[in-house]
């Protein structure tokens, strides 16, 4: 919602026509000074503060080989352990936690988090609070907004009252919150008092005296479910793309979650303005906040023990997919609650596995010490648009939204819509270099926020496209609002930890399936494998139980009529689950997880393309029955592409050319084998000439409308998957579809195109690939390797600002695409000047931010990696230490045993009452 001009204690609001808040304008002198300060900064004052910011475990301070340094830290009285408790940290900085108790375990998880993450914990505070603005100014204030109008804070404070109310799980989960808030804060104070803050919180000048609250994990949880769901870009893109193409072209492309037939599309008023609508979207959709960038895969797999090397017994690999940077999104820890021995309390905790800092007790693919877990997103639809009746009465305007809070919908069993008030909420935010806080307003219908004023350009083209709706309407009462429906915009994600807590105390597979199948959100595929050899599959995490017809929901719904509400959940065994299956493998690779003629619920229709999937089974068939450690890390780092790749180059066996460079780079391409390689000259070949021919497709499909040149762009971006807002999520559900989409298309009688038309754009595609590969290596087909155009770009998120890239972050070449077990996807739009660009950056791209590969029958024998190290502080030895085991598809050893433990430490931390 929009906000409106502010009257209180001189708040002001600058995006409803109001005064604008007072900042101080730069003067000339002042921009010289930075400037010239930028090299100071670079090279004297971040490497000061970057280093007084080091601890211990951060530097090699081994004075003996192989001994460890001990530190004894004492606890003063009325601190937040109530025993002694030890913490060992190995020579990949994870730390081991032994305690007496699961308060203190939690407690020193906080700690832990703190220690290596503390930049990125505050971050992520601020973002689901809406407080990024009071350190990164006035570019943050969308953010900001966008935090506010979902309501993550509010919900969060729901959460904490009702886990206080609750019964005898709601208490244990309250518990394990607040020790581990405690963990944080004291350890936050104590860095405070010795100097030891991030440089990167020193240079901004981030205030972190405000305590850290329960209040704060619980709305971490919210942008967690946020980022891990998806559902509601791709009706409103649909629903343009049948505007404007009609709706043959749009069930095409959207053939994995097709309309229904017979459905025509809703609000025909609303409908013929959404071009301008989401047009007006599209233009700051590369603004994208980093921490809102959502998952776009993972792959996971189980094998019972009829099918692996003897001795090994079950095996569980994963490695979840999400955006790129520095630090990487998980962190490695391995926390007991039996004792310092790890062993004399019985009913305590033994975990290890990843976690997100900022949120305690998820371990999330991980294991216990009788079952292993991984997880993939499920790709089931959790998310709706609604388009909102509203009042256009000038007597129900309100000028702080820019629009009428009031809409109209139908009661249960009723015939008649009614007239409803929304509920507006007024927030007051503070913005660095501004004299004034900003008061924003935001609105929720009973089915959600109201997202169509997320920003001053979406005002504009919504006042426009709802007077003309309803003037086609012939109703001039009418108005139109957008409100985002969501499962995960529910008070009752504190019941997540509620399941965190009976997986990690479960002693089967059976017992671990039956806990996820209670999940909340976000919607997940889980892998279990437990040490008798039993493998078991869950979907988790609730699924609407929706009231109208199963593909309906891909386009944006009526919110005026009954027949589109959500009338419950489908959550338990109503979920797709299997255990022992006679195949002897589970693979889980975002594909699509049921048989709709046997499966009995709708999940939705947002299955990614099941290439990664087809190569898994390829890869662990070549194994036969006896599968190895070694052989899942070479299906995890596999850049095998037989399925889609070599399906597209086969158009080309055959085709002559009259260039002899042209012919001489189809040849190459033809005789590639499939593999991405980082030094395989026909992978870069066919990347290139499928770059174009994606162009050439939706130039030919596009040319069908009579579009301006805008709206064509905007369609070529959406359909690549681009998201269309700069608060809402970087891409939308044609992402995952769009290489299955791409090759269904050039198939011979299976498309739209005109075989003429197909040959075209193929002819030219290879052309144009050809010449773009010899302008940026030159004429040497021997310098055309994939790994020269296709590189992943690991940033810090200050790195560019300061001009500290080649220090802060890594870059180096990277095999695989999207469609390969190595996922490693990439913005497929054309950049400058027209040329494709395939970097892997944290603004379009994914690659597995850890891989694990556990063995429940002796869990020392796991491994695990993540992408560039544990620690998130610059200068320490655990900042990329990881990088060269994630680029060479190999993990370090994931040490469970207190012996082993022992073994591997280079620290000891005792901490003594």
């Amino acid at each position: 919602a929009m906000a409106g001009s502010g009257k209180r204690r001189g708040v002001v609001d600058a995006d409803a026509g109001g005064a604008e808040p007072k900042r101080p304008r730069p003067s000339i002198k002042s921009l010289i000074t930075e400037y010239a300060a930028l090299p100071l900064v670079r090279n004297v004052v971040v490497p000061f503060l970057a280093k007084r910011a080091l601890l211990d475990h951060d530097r090699i301070c081994e004075t003996v080989p192989g001994v460890p340094v001990e530190v004894r830290v004492k606890v003063p009285a009325g601190g937040g352990l109530k025993d002694n408790c030890e913490v060992l940290r190995d020579e990949w900085g994870v730390p081991h936690v032994y305690a007496a108790n699961d308060e203190d375990m939690f407690y020193l998880q906080g700690r832990c988090h703190v220690e290596d993450r503390w930049f990125q914990m505050e971050t992520t505070r601020r973002l689901q609070s809406g407080t990024i603005a009071a350190f990164a100014g006035e570019k943050a204030l969308s953010i900001d907004k966008f935090a506010r109008a979902m309501g993550w804070r509010r919900l969060a404070a729901q959460e904490v009252a009702a886990l206080e109310e609750g019964g005898e799980e709601e208490r244990e989960v309250l518990q394990m919150v607040r020790s581990y808030v405690r963990g944080v804060n004291e350890t936050i104070a104590d860095l405070t008092s010795r100097g030891k803050v991030p440089w990167e919180l020193s240079l901004l000048k981030i205030d972190v005296s405000a305590p850290w609250t329960p209040e704060d994990v619980l709305g971490i949880m919210h942008v967690l479910a946020f980022k891990l769901s998806f559902g509601f870009q791709g009706p409103i893109v649909k629903h343009a793309l049948i505007q404007a193409l009609g709706e043959g072209i749009a069930s095409e492309w959207f053939v994995s979650n097709s309309i229904p037939e017979g459905c025509p599309p809703t609000v025909s008023g609303w409908h013929k303005n959404a071009t301008e609508v989401i047009r007006k979207m599209a233009k700051q959709r590369h603004a994208v906040p980093e921490l809102m960038r959502p998952g776009l895969g993972s792959n996971a797999w189980c094998i019972g023990p009829g099918h692996t090397a003897e001795g090994v017994g079950a095996i569980l690999a994963n490695d979840p997919h999400l955006d790129t940077g520095i630090p990487t999104f998980f962190y490695e820890s391995h926390m007991c609650s039996k004792g310092l021995d790890g062993k004399s309390r019985e009913q305590g905790l033994h975990c290890a596995g990843m976690s997100v800092p900022g949120i305690p007790g998820m371990v999330l693919p991980g294991h216990n010490d009788h079952v292993a877990w991984g997880v993939t997103l499920s790709m089931c639809d959790v998310e709706d648009v609604f388009v909102e009746l509203c009042s256009s009465d000038e007597r129900d305007y309100d000028a702080r939204l820019g629009f009428a809070p009031f809409y109209l919908h139908t009661p249960e069993g009723g015939d008649e819509a009614i007239k409803a008030a929304m509920e507006v909420h007024e927030h007051e935010i503070e913005v660095k270099g501004w004299n004034d806080p900003v008061t924003y307003h935001s609105a929720d219908t009973r089915h959600g926020p109201v997202i169509s004023r997320l920003g001053h350009e979406l005002q504009t083209a919504m006042d426009g496209a709802t007077a003309a709706a309803a003037s086609d309407a012939g109703d001039d009462s009418m108005n139109f609002e957008i409100s985002y429906s969501a499962r995960h915009l529910r008070a009752d994600l504190y019941k997540n930890f509620v399941v965190f807590l009976g997986v990690l105390r479960s002693k089967s597979a059976v017992e671990v399936r039956q806990r996820f199948s209670q999940l909340v959100s976000p919607s997940l595929n889980i892998c279990i494998a437990d040490r008798e050899g039993n493998i078991a599959y869950q979907t988790s995490g609730k699924v609407p139980r929706r009231s109208c017809r199963p593909g309906e929901e891909t386009l944006p719904l009526e919110g005026w009529t009954w027949e589109n509400e959500w009338l419950g959940d489908i959550e338990g065994d109503d979920l797709p689950w299997r255990v022992n299956p006679p195949e002897g493998r589970i693979v889980t690779a975002n594909h699509k997880i049921i048989d709709p003629n046997t499966y009995t619920h709708h999940l939705g229709d947002l299955w990614q393309d099941g290439f990664r999937a087809k190569t898994i089974h390829d890869c662990l068939d070549r194994c036969g029955d006896q599968v190895t450690v070694r052989d899942c890390e070479d299906v995890q780092g596999s850049s095998e592409s037989s399925s889609a790749g070599l399906e597209f180059v086969s158009h080309y066996r055959g085709v002559r050319f009259d260039d002899d460079a042209v012919s001489r780079a189809v040849r190459e391409m033809c005789a590639w084998n499939g593999d991405l390689s980082v030094d395989s000259v026909g992978a870069a070949i066919y990347k290139s000439v499928f770059s174009y021919a994606l162009k050439g497709i939706f130039d030919s499909i596009l040319a069908k409308a009579d579009l301006g040149e805008a709206e064509a762009e905007f369609f070529k971006e959406s359909l690549r998957g681009h998201g269309f807002s700069s608060v809402l999520k970087a891409f939308n559900e044609c992402k995952s579809i769009l290489t299955g989409n791409t090759l269904r298309v050039l198939r011979k009688g299976e498309g739209t195109l005109a075989e003429r038309d197909r040959r075209a754009i193929l002819r030219k595609a290879a052309e144009e690939g050809v010449a773009f590969l010899e302008r940026r290596f030159g004429a040497d087909m021997a310098g055309w390797r994939w790994g020269r155009l296709h590189r992943l770009r690991l940033q810090h998120p200050l790195a560019d600002r300061l001009g500290m890239a080649d220090v802060l972050n890594l870059d180096f070449p990277h095999c695989g695409d999207s469609t390969t077990p190595n996922q490693a996807t990439y913005d497929l739009s054309l950049g400058a000047g027209g040329e494709p660009c395939f970097d892997i950056v944290k603004s379009s791209g994914a690659v597995a931010a850890c891989r694990l590969v556990m063995t429940p029958s002796d869990w020392d024998g796991s491994r695990s990696c993540v992408t560039c190290g544990q620690s998130g502080k610059w200068g320490s030895r655990h900042y990329t230490d990881q990088e060269p085991l994630f680029r060479g598809s190999r993990g370090k050893p994931m040490v469970f045993s207190r012996k082993r433990v022992e073994e591997a430490c280079v620290n000891i931390y005792k901490f003594e009452i």
